[in-house]
C-alpha cells in the first residue's frame, strides 16, 4: 500500500502548478524507504483526535469513515501520532493526548499488531505529513480559485509550508536513526 499511496500523492502534487521541492523530497524518501506490509487490515484513514468519542469508560465511537480502505495497520498509527495532529502538545505524541508507551500498551492489549517498530511508525508519520500537506494545498486552492471562498480553506492553504519543514526534519531524524519525536 505504501508505494500506491506515494503514486497517488505524486499525481495530486503533479496537478499543482507551483513546484513543491520539499514534498517531492518527501515522496522520494517514502519511495526509497517503503516497507512491506505484513498484513492488510481495514484502516480508518483519518484516525485522529477529532474523529473519536471518548468518555470516562473509554472509547465510545469512531467517526468520519469516508477514507476507510484496506491498508497497513501502521497507517492509522502514523496518522494519529503525526506531529501535525498534536494540537501544540508536543509532549504528548499520541494525538496531543498522551505518551506513546500508554498507547502502544493499549494497542497491543486491544489486539493490534505486536510491538510497534519505531522506524516503521516514523515512516508512516512522514507519510501522514506528506498526505496532509497535499490535502491542505488542494483545500487552499478551492479558496484561492474562487470556487469555494472560505476563511477555513484559506487558512488551511497556509499549512503546507509548515508541514514541509516538519517533513524535512523528520527525514533528517530518520537518517540519523532517531524515531519517536
Amino acid at each position: 500500500p505504501a508505494l500506491a499511496y506515494v503514486a497517488e500523492f505524486r499525481a495530486a502534487l503533479d496537478a499543482h502548478p507551483r513546484p513543491r521541492p520539499a514534498l517531492e523530497w518527501g515522496l522520494r524518501w517514502l519511495e526509497r524507504n517503503a516497507r512491506p506490509t505484513a498484513q492488510l487490515v481495514l484502516v480508518h484513514g483519518d484516525y485522529r483526535n477529532g474523529n473519536f468519542m471518548v468518555d470516562d469508560d473509554g472509547l465510545r465511537g469512531v467517526l468520519d469513515w469516508e477514507f476507510a480502505r484496506w491498508g497497513d495497520p501502521l497507517e492509522d498509527v502514523g496518522w494519529l501520532t503525526a506531529r501535525c495532529w498534536r494540537a501544540n502538545r508536543f509532549d504528548r505524541p499520541v494525538g496531543g493526548l498522551g505518551p506513546r508507551e500508554d498507547f502502544e500498551r493499549g494497542y497491543r492489549e486491544a489486539g493490534g499488531i505486536g510491538d510497534l517498530d519505531p522506524a516503521a511508525v516514523h515512516y508512516w508519520e512522514v507519510m501522514a505529513h506528506v498526505r496532509w500537506a497535499i490535502i491542505a494545498i488542494h483545500q487552499g486552492e478551492r479558496h484561492t480559485s474562487g470556487r469555494q471562498p472560505s476563511l477555513e480553506l484559506a487558512l488551511t492553504g497556509r499549512i503546507p509550508d509548515e508541514v514541509e519543514i516538519e517533513i524535512l526534519t523528520m527525514i533528517d531524524e530518520a537518517e540519523r536513526g532517531e524515531f519517536g519525536g
